[in-house]
C-alpha cells in the first residue's frame, strides 16, 4: 500500500514542484521575519520544507517554540545548544496552511522579541 501510495504522489512531479514552491515560501518568509528582527540575529537555513531559524541566543529558540505553542503552532528547538527553531511542515501542506503557520511564527518571534 504505502509503496502504490509513493507511485501515486510522485508519478507525475507535482509533488515534487508543491514541495520545491512550498519551499520557496518558508524561505521567503524567514528571510523576512530575520530582517524584522536584525537584533536578534537569526541566521536561515534549510531546503526543501526543512528549515531553521539560528538564533544568537539559544534561549530565544526556546521562547519562540514556547509561544508559538501558545498560539497554536507545534515547532520545536533543535542544535547543540536547542539555538534552532525548526520548521518541518508536512509534504502535503497547503499554500494557505502554510501561510497560517508561519503568520503565526512571525507573531511568536515578534512577541518575544
Amino acid at each position: 500500500t504505502a509503496a502504490a501510495t509513493l507511485d501515486a504522489y510522485w508519478a507525475d512531479g507535482q509533488m515534487e514542484k508543491q514541495t520545491l514552491a512550498r519551499g520557496e515560501q518558508v524561505e521567503q518568509t524567514l528571510l523576512a521575519i530575520g530582517e524584522e528582527h536584525p537584533e536578534a540575529g537569526p541566521q536561515i537555513r534549510g531546503r526543501g520544507l526543512v528549515w531553521g531559524m539560528k538564533f544568537a541566543d539559544p534561549a530565544r529558540a526556546t521562547t519562540v517554540c514556547k509561544r508559538a505553542f501558545e498560539l497554536g503552532l507545534l515547532v520545536e528547538t533543535s542544535g547543540p545548544e536547542s539555538e534552532v527553531v525548526k520548521v518541518l511542515p508536512p509534504l502535503t501542506v497547503s499554500s494557505a496552511e502554510l501561510d497560517e503557520g508561519l503568520q503565526v511564527l512571525a507573531k511568536a518571534v515578534r512577541d518575544t522579541a
